[in-house]
């Protein structure tokens, strides 16, 4: 399968998300949005993406109306550095990462004393200062920051997270603290750059049982930093998105309390879209449900082709939806899938929805 051509009146255009987001009806095209493997990208381009230049030329040619630039705590040598790296087994130039499920860099206030926090003000902000130069007015950034609950137990390991909500809850609360004072600096410098149109907050909460910890723990913890993010971010104009995988469901309202305009990828089939649309109407824009663990990775194109259209038949009338896979699309979802997503998207995303 090759990549197709986009239609002639088709150009990318920022708009058509904040309608959608904003669920003010139904924009000229179904958004898309997902995050791609180097390894797609580079089949695309032809040779490895590089910087901002070639996020631009790889969104162009497959229809994005952004390009996604990853920022914030998570992507700092300090962080980083307390995780354990291992290079793909098939593709050498794609490191996987995971915090130690026992202990990690804290274990105590020793440890955090001892811990090389890292300085937004230092972090390097350069790539949304090439953005604001280079993309089009009717492009925009997706900023990926994030990893509020994450970043606190990679750092601390689960098992002994998990104990200190017990045993030592003040070790806990300095945690979430520095970890939410780094993330939402970093949301503010973001702010800073007219490139951007959407904070994306990705932080995995579930299992696809259940969430990790209780509902009370994010709600101490998590869910009001998050939403003084974005109420900063909605005093820019810029939308703000969620992220988990596995069964939030518990924790839908939490969501939309915390100010999100957007909720992220809706993992089947845990997460049963239909019934949340309804659920949430005209307070929350769902995004995804794409099967990754099955269609996107072991079906055929035809396999992909049917999900699209039944979502987009199902979930895109009257707006309020956003096409995704239910996570993103990684190395190991085949090429000619991805492309198979994109060819059902070009033939049933344009509005009047018709399929």
């Amino acid at each position: 399968m090759t990549l197709t051509p986009l239609p002639p009146d088709y150009h990318p255009d920022f708009t058509r998300w904040r309608v959608a987001v904003l669920r003010q009806g139904e924009p000229d095209w179904v958004p898309w949005q997902d995050g791609v493997s180097d390894v797609h990208k580079q089949r695309i381009l032809g040779h490895p993406s590089r910087g901002v230049a070639d996020e631009l030329a790889f969104a162009q040619a497959i229809g994005f109306d952004y390009i996604i630039i990853t920022s914030g705590l998570t992507t700092s040598d300090e962080m980083t550095g307390a995780m354990t790296v291992k290079k793909d087994d098939v593709y050498e130039s794609v490191e996987r990462r995971w915090a130690n499920e026992g202990e990690g860099a804290i274990r105590s206030h020793a440890d955090f004393e001892s811990f090389t926090w890292p300085d937004a003000d230092t972090m390097d902000f350069s790539a949304y200062d090439e953005a604001d130069r280079l993309l089009p007015p009717t492009m925009k950034v997706f900023a990926h920051v994030g990893k509020v609950f994450n970043a606190a137990w990679w750092l601390m390991g689960f098992e002994a997270f998990s104990y200190a909500l017990s045993e030592d809850p003040d070790l806990i609360a300095r945690v979430f603290a520095k970890v939410c004072a780094i993330q939402e600096r970093v949301v503010e410098r973001i702010l800073d750059h007219r490139c951007v149109g959407m904070i994306w907050h990705s932080d995995d909460l579930a299992y696809k049982s259940g969430l990790m910890v209780s509902p009370a723990v994010l709600r101490r913890y998590v869910f009001p930093f998050y939403e003084r993010m974005n109420r900063e971010a909605h005093a820019h104009d810029v939308l703000c998105a969620f992220h988990s995988d596995g069964d939030i469901n518990a924790v839908v309202e939490d969501i939309i309390a915390a100010g999100f305009d957007a909720l992220n990828p809706l993992e089947p089939p845990v997460m049963d879209i239909v019934a949340l649309k309804q659920r949430v109407a005209g307070r929350l824009t769902l995004i995804g449900n794409i099967d990754l663990a099955y269609t996107l990775t072991l079906g055929t194109p035809a396999d992909v082709d049917a999900e699209v259209k039944e979502r987009i038949r199902v979930l895109a009338p009257g707006g309020g939806y956003c096409l995704s896979s239910a996570n993103s699309i990684p190395d190991y979802v085949p090429f000619d899938s991805f492309l198979a997503m994109r060819q059902a998207w070009l033939k049933y995303g344009r509005y009047p929805i018709r399929v």
